[in-house]
């Protein structure tokens, strides 16, 4: 693993005779006994291979995206508005020749579609984890959509028990409103039909720290197996019996949820965990475990970048090191309380780390969920789904209202705000929850709970500085969101693109500067340039997230040309357009209306500036730039270079011209483009004319989001991009 995680760090891909040559070392290391060096450099090989040959079936980057390719397979997963075929996820947007939706593929059925591919690549902003990993590890090498005027076909039906599973999942619609969701939480256990959880759904089970339980995992397989193994142990089966048949009901009901990431690691641990209790090779635990693990990284080495990889395995890990060959005089329920605590006390740092939700409420819940998922329902669920399968439905709708109060019940708890608050103010202290571990007896186990105490202490928040300012442009794909900040105050500019399934780019980016906890009061002030829907997509999914005090824009008429306000220190003028955009005939504000601001300060007699120009055309430019040499002109009647210029239309060629540049001569310019964008911006004029006025260009689509801070004329700059993951290297890099 050392050597996997090395070659993660390192982010270089090794000329091929370096690579065959270290190759032969590890394996000259091994054969004298040198283990542990020889699996490090074993591991950076098979990883950079392992990789490598996986991105063979991807896209190349001069692959055009706006040409349609050829994908055909089975259709492996679906999701709201999407699916999966092969190592392929496609958003769905076919449509019949009449124009109407055209019913999305069912899983397990083979298609032959027309699609628009491409690489992956998760948008790069602070905070935001990186979700290319995490979807290569689970096997997906490319993305893309399914355009309106695709040509589709399915090639062949689903399996029966592909019909019948899809039916199931199908029939939520169906149901009464007032249990619509315990079906959604009944087939999300018994079929791992994720995709059935809405956005509420999973807010619900992340605030009660019960995720876990609608994941299909170890706890699932092992809770299976084991009441297999418990029922052979009451009635004296025979264990030649009793192994298998607890293995076959375990990967059965693996194979029946949909075979995920998570359920591949449950399975070989379970598989190991049969393989100890048959006593072949009387293996011992830690050995078993780390046979698993080894195992596992030989399989798919990228499995490393998956969340639910260190969680899994470091709960085995705490469960094993606090329990296994230790007496207890424990019983029952106490039993109980003890290994939830300790998972709370000892896991709670690795759920932390890997950018989990921490709630103190899911100790008192999980007491309670644990056996009753584990002994009572889901056995139920999947002995209902059986006879389902026999036209009996019977049991499957007294199931799903009784998951119906389940949700209600996790709805109450998530009511305590005092349990279910997640301010760790110093999440570093956690780790001393690692002294759990010890051996009883040591005095030291009992500063275990201290580091909770610790990490909720509230830490003194840094003063105000009402001389600084910071520009966040975030990285949205083809799109434009820019946070301003100044004196505590934040002016949010455009917000991006949402989609069909209701998503939007913008809420994750923002999520570290706009926490509820940091900003009570949200958004102060929310500007939207234009109607587009890549700069006013993420408008009422960020209403529903945080408060707007104040919104400027063609649809409040409030946003044109003389307008100007205060934002903490700064000083906002409205340069574009010269008066509302919208009238009797005129319901939409396009390109050139977009709302142009100036945002400046002046201190001692230096002038540090900012222009955000939306999608506003050459005209618009020619017009607006006018006024420009005046507003940075200072006290002493000097004028000054414009500090940043966010490139007009991201970086399109009909923004950003000569007028705009000799009026400012801007020292930054950003364009806010995607990565790969089909239309080709920023366009290369744009890129030289500002080569030659001195510009330092960025891009979202290069460098992620981009930060600057502004200190008494000083510019800091800093982006998340700065140092792109192995597969940037390996051919997915712009």
């Amino acid at each position: 693993m050392v050597g996997i995680l090395t070659a993660l760090y390192l982010g270089q891909w090794p000329p091929t005779e370096a690579l065959l040559l270290l190759l032969l070392v590890s394996l000259s290391l091994v054969k004298h006994q040198y283990f542990f060096i020889g699996a490090v450099v074993f591991g950076y090989c098979w990883l950079v291979v392992f990789l490598a040959w996986q991105m063979e079936s991807a896209p190349t980057t001069t692959q055009p995206s706006s040409y349609n390719s050829l994908v055909s397979g089975v259709i492996t997963k679906t999701y709201p508005n999407a699916l999966q075929i092969g190592s392929t996820r496609l958003n769905w947007y076919a449509k019949t020749p009449e124009g109407k939706d055209l019913a999305l593929p069912q899983q397990g059925e083979t298609w032959q579609l027309e699609a628009r591919l491409r690489p992956l690549r998760s948008l790069q902003n602070f905070g935001q984890a990186d979700s290319t990993g995490r979807k290569l590890a689970a096997g997906q090498v490319a993305g893309g959509y399914v355009p309106r005027k695709a040509q589709v076909k399915r090639l062949k039906e689903a399996s029966q028990l592909n019909q019948w599973r899809n039916q199931l999942i199908n029939q939520i619609e169906n149901q009464p409103t007032e249990i619509q969701r315990g079906w959604r939480f009944l087939v999300a256990l018994g079929l791992g039909a994720k995709q059935a959880l809405t956005q509420e759904d999973w807010q619900l089970l992340e605030h009660t720290g019960t995720l876990h339980l609608w994941v299909v995992s170890g706890l699932h397989l092992g809770l299976l197996a084991g009441l297999v193994l418990w029922l052979a142990n009451k009635y004296h089966w025979p264990q030649a019996l009793a192994l298998p048949l607890a293995a076959s009901l375990a990967l059965g009901y693996a194979q029946l949820a949909g075979w995920g990431l998570a359920a591949e690691r449950a399975a070989l641990m379970l598989l190991v965990g049969l393989l100890i209790l048959s006593g072949w090779r009387k293996l011992g635990v830690w050995l078993a475990y780390s046979l698993a693990l080894l195992i596992l990284l030989l399989a798919n080495p990228l499995i490393v970048l998956s969340k639910g990889f260190w969680l899994s395995f470091a709960a085995v890990a705490i469960l094993i090191a606090s329990f296994y060959g230790r007496a207890t005089s424990s019983k029952g329920l106490l039993t109980l309380v003890k290994v939830q605590l300790v998972l709370l006390l000892a896991f709670t740092p690795f759920l932390v780390w890997q950018g989990g939700w921490f709630t103190l409420i899911s100790l008192p819940v999980n007491l309670v969920l644990v056996p009753l998922v584990g002994l009572f329902l889901l056995p139920a669920t999947l002995i209902a789904l059986a006879l389902s399968s026999l036209n009996f439905y019977l049991p499957l709708e007294i199931l799903a209202s009784l998951f119906n109060l389940v949700a209600k019940g996790l709805e109450q708890a998530s009511q305590f705000k005092q349990l279910s608050s997640t301010n760790l103010y110093q999440p570093a202290y956690l780790w001393l929850g690692l002294l759990a571990l010890l051996p009883p007896g040591l005095p030291l186990r009992h500063f275990a709970g201290l580091g909770l105490l610790l990490a909720f202490l509230p830490t003194q928040s840094d003063p105000i500085q009402p001389e600084r300012w910071q520009v966040k442009v975030l990285d949205v794909g083809q799109g434009t969101a820019i946070l301003v900040e100044s004196a505590g105050e934040k002016l949010l500019y455009d917000t991006g693109r949402s989609y069909s399934s209701g998503w939007a780019a913008v809420l994750p980016a923002l999520k570290p500067w706009l926490t509820p906890s940091k900003v009570p009061k949200g958004i102060n002030q929310l500007v939207i340039s234009h109607d587009d829907q890549d700069h006013s997509g993420g408008l009422s999914a960020i209403k529903q997230r945080w408060a707007v005090q104040q919104e400027y824009s063609a649809q409040q008429r409030n946003c044109y040309a003389g307008q100007n306000w205060q934002l903490g220190q700064l000083q906002v003028f409205v340069l574009w357009p010269p008066q509302p955009p919208l009238t009797q005939h005129k319901t939409r504000a396009g390109n050139e209306d977009s709302c142009v601001l100036l945002i400046k300060e002046e201190e001692q007699g230096r002038i540090t500036s900012l222009l955000l120009t939306g999608d506003a055309d050459l005209t618009a430019e020619a017009f607006y730039s006018q006024a420009l040499p005046q507003l940075l002109t200072n006290q002493q009647g000097q004028q000054q270079s414009l500090t940043l210029l966010i490139t007009g239309h991201h970086g399109s060629k009909t923004s950003t011209g000569l007028p705009l540049l000799q009026a400012t001569t801007p020292q930054y310019a950003v364009h806010t483009n995607g990565w790969r964008n089909s239309y080709g911006h920023p366009h290369i004029s744009v890129v030289q004319r500002l080569r030659e006025f001195n510009a330092h260009q960025l891009s979202t689509a290069v460098h992620g989001a981009i930060h600057f801070q502004i200190n008494k004329g000083e510019v800091k700059m800093d982006y998340k991009n700065q140092k792109p993951p192995l597969w940037h290297v390996l051919g997915y890099k712009p």
